[in-house]
């Protein structure tokens, strides 16, 4: 929802294990990354830190 609050197109096409994968207009993949980074990072409240990394590419090997 917070992705199509900023009026953007990047649309989650599945989860695999604990991957998300995304399909994201290059013009959105900075500001996507930053929105999906952030939540998944910060989607419990805890005293442990979470982080979660990310990549990109055109296909699932350039992202890793």
């Amino acid at each position: 929802a917070e992705l199509t609050n900023h009026g953007l197109k990047t649309k989650m096409l599945l989860q695999v294990h604990d991957e998300l994968v995304f399909e994201a207009p290059d013009n959105e993949v900075e500001e996507a990354l930053s929105i999906i980074k952030k939540h998944m990072e910060n989607i419990v409240d805890s005293s442990v830190e979470f982080k979660a990394e990310a990549g990109v590419g055109n296909t699932w090997t350039e992202a890793h």
